[in-house]
């Protein structure tokens, strides 16, 4: 795992060429080669973007001049494609061609690198977006969430570009199923992780839903929910990132259709 300002890096080394699971932002890209450098003496070849987010991709025009080549899900090439509008409106234009992967795939795809095998996976079309993927090192049981699971709070769902709160928990619950006790989860943001930690967080959204929906059946309306602290066991831990409980709160209320 290489850490930067980013979204956490996956890197496996190897006679192959390296591969690279993301690659965080553009102007970091020389450092992250410098990184990769150090480690081995093969350099990337191949780039994974675990999703679309900036944190995430922003690298890929420098590492594509390199003649690298870009792998990821193909609402991900598409959302790349088009301007795209973000959770409070802003509007980004399309990502440059060269940003633009390369080898796209529905719900899977499987390398073989490095006398390891690596199996790219979509889970469920929406849940952090509606391009997310999970990259399993079969030998090495090591799994890169994206931000499919992080560590820095509640997490992000980007219902601009096809997220999903239902779709986040299910796939929390399918990453839980494919993996072990002894599995190592390189997250999205924050140190590295097990499967408890995705117990942990996904039983902690999972009761924030179930809490919003009972309130649902008891006809509250918005604002009347927003007013029931359905967070706070939960705010001092997960409320430390950048989305608080009454956002977190605010977007299921949404999408269940409450007013």
């Amino acid at each position: 795992m290489l850490k930067g300002a980013g979204g956490n890096m996956g890197l496996l080394t190897g006679s192959d060429g390296s591969l690279l699971v993301d690659d965080q932002f553009a102007p970091l890209s020389q450092k992250i080669k410098e990184a990769v450098q150090k480690l081995s003496e093969y350099p990337v070849k191949y780039l994974i973007n675990t999703h679309l987010h900036g944190d995430h991709s922003g690298g890929n025009e420098n590492f594509r001049k390199d003649g690298v080549t870009i792998l990821a899900q193909e609402n991900v090439r598409l959302r790349m494609m088009k301007e795209t509008t973000n959770g409070q409106g802003q509007t980004n234009p399309p990502r440059d061609k060269s940003a633009w992967p390369i080898v796209t795939f529905n719900d899977r795809i499987k390398l073989h690198l490095n006398g390891e095998d690596i199996e790219v996976v979509q889970l469920l079309k929406g849940a952090h977006t509606d391009g997310d993927v999970v990259i399993r090192f079969v030998n090495a049981n090591v799994y890169h969430t994206g931000d499919l699971f992080v560590r820095y709070g509640y997490p992000y769902i980007d219902g601009s570009s096809g997220g999903m709160f239902k779709g986040f928990i299910a796939t929390l619950d399918k990453i839980i199923e494919i993996t072990n006790d002894q599995s190592v989860i390189i997250p999205g943001h924050g140190e590295l992780a097990t499967r408890a930690d995705v117990k942990a967080l996904r039983d902690k959204l999972t009761d924030i839903g179930n809490k919003v929906a009972t309130a649902k059946k008891k006809g509250k309306k918005a604002d009347e929910i927003m007013t029931l602290g359905i967070t706070d066991p939960y705010e001092a831990e997960l409320g430390k990132g950048f989305i608080k409980g009454k956002d977190f709160v605010a977007l299921i209320v949404q999408e269940m259709g409450i007013k």
